[in-house]
């Protein structure tokens, strides 16, 4: 049993090792491979769509890979597996689909072909022993459409019957009722002449009810307006006196905002020169621009070449955009020759080619800087905490 036991323990122990190791080396790889790049533009004579750019990023020894081509004014993005692309990938895994799908529909079509003969055989056999069979059943089945008939007889004379009895019970109900309305009809008569009758006599007490009940809402009306036009008038002073206050009450908490906001800068510049002229801030700044600038000589390219020849219509147009190339010099440190072309023409010409790498440690070494540093965590916590 223990045997097992360890037999087991050494098994999974294997199995973390193994893990661990594939996990350190793609850490290694991630931090020592580097990540390459290159690209290179062709521009001759005509407009930007003739221009001709391709870029590749690969890593891994080119195991890996994408790249980006601009041809005739249409780009296409390429990404590479071991220098194949996906679409290709695609292609060859449709084509092994499409084999093994042919060699299964061939063989569910034979199956279905032997089903089908097995079926065929069955049908054949049965249809044989019913065709014996028939004659036997002809003679027990005699008698049978004697009684058929009789039944069908019974069953419309009960038909006929239902019919005529539903047809009384119908008419019935109609002779009901025009006999109730012959009874009824002169009662109707007379109410409704006594209602006329009553009409007259009850109308005129009832308007001249309403005419009074309007007189007195006119003149209840009329003494409502006078009574709201009198307090309005009475009010007014009072009202006039309250908006001046609360205008100068307005006035007056503005003024004393404008103060406070006035506090409140100055408080805030004194904040901000207490804050970059301290020396741990100036210690955190310095540190960041020095990883920033040997980050930006790490990423920029190690090969940078061509030639640039270009010029505009208007001469100051062409000196302007040259002072501005001359800025980049540090860059490129005149690996790319600019001709400038100062004959009044549009003109663009010429091909660039760089390439470069960067590498994953260097990036990481920068970030563990900046994250350790005690300045840099003094600035952050001072200003997460600057409106206390």
């Amino acid at each position: 049993m223990l045997h097992i036991l360890w037999i087991l323990i050494k098994f999974i122990l294997i199995i973390l090792g193994i893990l661990l190791g594939l996990a350190l080396l793609a850490v290694l790889l991630l931090l020592f491979c580097p990540v390459r790049y290159q690209a290179r533009a062709v521009k001759e004579t005509g407009s930007f769509k003739e221009t001709e750019l391709e870029a590749r990023i690969t890593w891994l020894f080119h195991v890996i890979g994408v790249r980006f081509c601009f041809h005739n004014g249409e780009g296409k993005l390429v990404i590479l597996f071991f220098g194949v692309s996906l679409e290709t990938i695609k292609g060859w895994l449709k084509k092994l689909k499409g084999g093994r799908r042919k060699n299964s529909v061939s063989q569910t079509s034979r199956s279905k072909a032997k089903k089908r003969k097995k079926k065929s055989a069955q049908t054949k056999g049965i249809s044989q022993e019913n065709r014996t069979k028939k004659p036997d059943v002809k003679e027990a089945s005699g008698e049978e459409p004697n009684v058929s008939n009789a039944v069908a007889e019974e069953k419309t004379k009960q038909m006929a019957e239902s019919r005529i009895e539903t047809e009384k019970k119908a008419s019935q109900p109609e002779a009901h009722a025009a006999e109730n309305f012959l009874d009824h009809a002169p009662k109707t008569e007379a109410v409704l002449l006594e209602n006329n009758t009553a009409e007259p006599q009850t109308g005129k007490p009832s308007a001249e009810k309403q005419e009074e009940n309007i007189k007195s809402a006119s003149k209840s009306g009329l003494i409502t307006r006078i009574w709201e036009i009198l307090s309005k008038i009475i009010r007014f002073p009072g009202n006039l006196w309250n908006k001046v206050i609360s205008i100068i009450k307005g006035i007056i908490e503005k003024i004393k905002n404008i103060k406070k906001t006035i506090s409140g800068i100055t408080d805030k510049l004194g904040w901000w020169k207490e804050f970059l002229t301290n020396e741990r801030t100036k210690a955190a700044i310095s540190l960041i621009w020095k990883d920033a600038k040997g980050l930006l000589h790490h990423v920029l390219p190690t090969k940078l070449e061509g030639d640039v020849t270009f010029g505009c219509d208007d001469p100051a147009i062409t000196g302007t955009v040259l002072a501005v190339l001359g800025m980049t010099f540090p860059f490129h440190k005149n690996r790319i020759h600019v001709n400038p072309l100062f004959d009044g023409e549009n003109q663009l010409t010429g091909n660039v080619f760089l390439k470069g790498r960067i590498y994953g440690i260097v990036l990481i070494k920068a970030a563990i800087e900046i994250y350790f540093n005690k300045n840099i965590k003094y600035v952050i916590n001072r200003w997460k905490h600057k409106e206390d």
